[in-house]
């Protein structure tokens, strides 16, 4: 062998771990790269099915939403608890003064009213 071969070689033998090390990091993200590739090609329209089929089932099993649940609930609240616990709001005085004054008003006007036939 000629001294230029050898000082290759030695070269080589010197920076061989180096080199197999660099190889399988390569390799590594090779293979992880490949796998997420393979993942997202599969996985994608497998979720995207199943956000489907779970959204239509939760629509059906869908009864009462926020808005809803909440008037309600302040209407029970209101009806039940507030006037035992001294608790009345603002909105369930104003409107039951307004049904009282109303259909007072309107019993009242009709019996005071005299009538032309008499």
């Amino acid at each position: 062998m000629s001294q230029a071969k050898v000082d290759r070689y030695k070269k080589e033998k010197k920076n061989r771990e180096k080199v197999q090390k660099k190889k399988r990091i390569v390799k590594a993200v090779w293979v992880v790269v490949i796998a997420m590739f393979i993942g997202a090609c599969i996985g994608y329209p497998l979720g995207k099915k199943l956000y489907k089929v779970n959204a239509e089932r939760r629509k059906a099993n869908e009864t009462v939403t926020a808005v809803y649940y909440d008037a309600w609930m302040s209407n029970y609240w209101n009806n039940n608890y507030s006037a035992k616990l001294g608790f009345v709001s603002d909105d369930t005085e104003e409107a039951t003064d307004t049904d009282a004054d109303v259909s007072t008003d309107s019993d009242s006007y009709e019996d005071d009213t005299p009538t032309d036939s008499n």
